[in-house]
């Protein structure tokens, strides 16, 4: 069996730990950022802060849904919620206004006996019992 494979694949490379450039800056300025806060904060509110934004960070770098990342998902969902949402109807009008049309192939169509049966046939005879409805032998 055969499999095609495609040529030009979408792949970033990896540069330490399994982690795209993107993800290790991030990563490092993330480091930072906690670095900093660590003097700046009391020790029980720095450890709740390095809970909740570094959960954040890995979730933001990591997690993927339908290819495409929860960062552009979080992004692109904000731009729809926010955008203006008008929808007009325009009805476009034709050079002339519509007009019905009765189609003679329909009439002669019902003109015309939808079963064709040969006069020699014992099915004529059936046909004619059936629309009369008479009792059959």
């Amino acid at each position: 069996m055969q499999f095609q494979v495609p040529k030009f694949l979408e792949r970033e490379a990896t540069i330490a730990f399994g982690l795209t450039f993107k993800k290790l800056a991030v990563a490092g300025g993330l480091g930072l950022i906690l670095f900093v806060l660590k003097y700046m904060m009391p020790q029980w509110l720095w450890v709740t802060s390095i809970i909740f934004i570094g959960g954040s960070f890995a979730a933001l770098s990591f997690v993927k849904i339908g290819g495409h990342s929860l960062y552009s998902l979080i992004l692109n969902s904000f731009w729809f919620f926010s955008a203006p949402r008008t929808y007009v109807w325009k009805q476009k009008q034709g050079a002339s206004p519509m007009k019905l049309v009765k189609k003679e192939v329909e009439q002669k169509k019902k003109q015309q006996d939808p079963l064709q049966v040969s006069p020699q046939s014992r099915l004529g005879g059936l046909k004619s019992k059936i629309d009369l409805g008479e009792p059959g032998e």
